[in-house]
């Protein structure tokens, strides 16, 4: 094999990882869909989420903040004619009302939750065990709601008038509180009737220990059973609607049907052409890449489906956010979660909720690097040393296998660099011979000259037990730790674990890019310093300057990656180093002894 060819396969070997870096580190984006499979509504109201109706002026009190298009009409289609179950009663012929507005509160150790009568909507739904940007409660009712006059658990029907009736009624509020199975639970009780046919009923129920709620709902119009469509938005937590790239794909949509959940980033739904669909779910809801708000049914059951961006303008800029409605003909109960995504959490709750954190093509490796790490954390109370152990536990399983790699790499360069002489005085000898037929006008015999000119240097090779390929070997295990980078990748992605987790110094969140570029920066040095350990003995210099490209590259991919990922593949290179000084070191020394 010539020096040429080494280069073409050095060099296909670099593009290889870095094709697999980009192919599963770069944010895929979802095809944005205009029409949706099994969509319910038809007709001009299902066409746009500002059909006209009374939801499609300005919302009342918004001010000119909110002059851009307001929140959705009512979704056609989603509700129906199909009656809920009897429970819960709503009222009959009489008009009910409360005499004015009032704020209730829920509070448990996990949540604090605020809803208002008026349209028997929720205003705050706050996280007591997470944080905000500013230390804060975390809220996962958007400002943006509020100022959209479109708040989570609002009804929306398919008669536009009936919506805003129901959605500036003052509801009557019982409240009660008790122990079930050793559990306090809430519950807050909405009752509104005009006493002419227009009627609806909401209860929300909230354990003290649980994240997962449980809500009633009922609605009549023109005195005929409707089924509303529940609502989650406009907006989620702390999300702008301002993202772009990368961080508006981080708010996505998702609907899970049997075993498959199909997400759709926030940024594929485009305002007017709303993503819609019908059939039995398991759950629908909103969420971000820690956080979710889901409606699940108590079984799998058919739904109607909605999800639509709403537009608000903030001194003169668009801002456009996700809201969600789901519309469960025939039911009148389902659960609500509205709390963290933790992996255990979820999973212990069953439904299929564990199905929102994606582990990602080679799960089978991030998993158990996900319970790996969190075991570990248990004994030393700090993920960042946790990522360094479990790194360590990783280099030491391949240490046998990587370490045979390299020295087999490292001995066949020096015997390339002994036998360098010789492959140089073979070359210019054919070069020689090829000038001579050139002069000849022989110029077809330069072909097979440099046939023999290959074949005797493969003989050359066998002589002295060179194999070509013996100089790339190193390159294998660093093409399988792509599979465990990516795995680490992916839990350090989404493990609400790490969340705000510190490391050491300057080092406040493993979730997060590196503030100050230090880590990513000090990683490609080490890198660079093992790439210089590795091919100080290529005898080709084109060989060597394409694997210090190397760690350019990867410096410039883990700038913006989490700190927590770029600790785990410093601590790598690390360790690194202090292998190929022991395999330079034992080859060395073979060759003192072999002299």
């Amino acid at each position: 094999m010539t020096d040429n060819q080494r280069t073409l396969v050095a060099v296909a070997l670099s593009i290889a990882v870095l094709l697999v870096w980009t192919w599963y580190f770069t944010p895929k984006h979802a095809p944005s869909h205009d029409g949706t499979p099994g969509a319910v509504a038809s007709g001009p109201a299902a066409a746009s989420p500002t059909a006209s109706g009374p939801e499609s002026s300005t919302p009342a009190g918004a001010g000119p903040a909110a002059a851009a298009a307001a929140p959705a009409a009512p979704l056609a289609g989603l509700g129906g004619t199909a009656a809920p179950a009897a429970k819960p009663a709503l009222p009959d012929g009489t008009p009910v009302a409360a005499g004015s507005l009032e704020e209730i509160v829920i509070d448990t150790p996990l949540a604090s939750i605020r809803l208002t009568n008026r349209g028997a909507r929720v205003t705050s739904w706050k996280l007591k065990k997470y944080l905000d940007e500013t230390g804060k409660p975390l809220d996962l009712v958007s400002p943006a709601a509020a100022e959209l006059d479109h708040l989570p658990l609002e009804f929306l029907l398919d008669d536009p008038a009936a919506t805003e009736a129901l959605k500036h009624a003052l509801f009557r509020v019982t409240r009660a509180e008790r122990n079930e199975a050793g559990r306090h639970v809430t519950e807050i009780a909405f009752t509104w009737s005009d006493g002419r046919g227009l009627a609806a009923t909401k209860a929300l129920r909230v354990a003290d220990d649980a994240y997962l709620a449980e809500i009633d709902f009922a609605a009549q119009v023109g005195g005929a059973p409707a089924a509303p469509a529940i609502v989650w938005g406009a907006g989620f937590g702390e999300h702008t609607g301002l993202e772009e790239g990368q961080f508006a794909d981080a708010l996505r949509a998702l609907v899970r049907t049997g075993e498959t959940v199909e997400p759709r980033p926030s940024a594929t739904i485009k305002a007017g052409a709303p993503w819609t669909t019908s059939g039995p779910i398991t759950w629908a809801g909103i969420d971000d890449t820690y956080f979710a708000a889901l409606l699940v049914p108590p079984e799998p059951a058919e739904a109607r489906v909605r999800f639509t961006v709403l537009r608000l303008v903030r001194e003169g800029r668009e801002a456009l956010h996700l809201t969600f409605a789901c519309a469960l003909p025939g039911l009148s109960h389902a659960h609500l979660f509205v709390g963290p995504k933790d992996y255990q959490l979820l999973k212990q709750l069953g439904m299929g909720l564990d199905g929102l954190l994606d582990f990602g093509t080679f799960w089978f490796i991030a998993k158990p690097l996900f319970y790996a790490m969190t075991f570990i954390d248990r004994y030393v109370g700090n993920f960042g040393w946790a990522i360094v152990i479990l790194t360590v536990a990783i280099r030491l399983l391949f240490f046998p296998f990587m370490h045979r790699s390299q020295v087999k790499m490292r001995r066949m360069q020096e015997k390339m660099k002994r036998v360098q002489p010789k492959v140089k005085a073979l070359r210019e000898r054919y070069r020689r011979k090829e000038r001579e037929a050139l002069q000849k006008g022989q110029a077809a015999a330069r072909h097979e000259m440099r046939g023999k000119m290959n074949a005797e240097m493969m003989e050359l090779y066998k002589e002295e037990d060179i194999n070509p390929f013996g100089t790339m070997s190193g390159c294998l295990p660093l093409l399988l730790q792509i599979p465990i980078l990516y795995g680490f990748y992916r839990v350090l992605s989404i493990a609400i674990e790490l969340r705000h987790a510190p490391f050491m110094l300057w080092i406040r969140d493993l979730s997060q890019p590196d503030p100050y570029y230090v880590t990513p920066i000090v990683m490609g040095g080490t890198m660079l310093i093992q790439q210089v350990m590795t091919s100080a003995s290529m005898p080709d210099p084109m060989q060597r300057r394409i694997m210090y490209i190397m760690p350019i590259a990867f410096t410039a991919f883990f700038v913006k990656f989490p700190s927590g990922l770029v600790l785990y593949w410093l601590v790598n290179n690390l360790l690194g180093i202090l292998q190929q000084y022991l395999i330079n070191k034992e080859v060395d020394a073979e060759g003192k002894a072999a002299a």
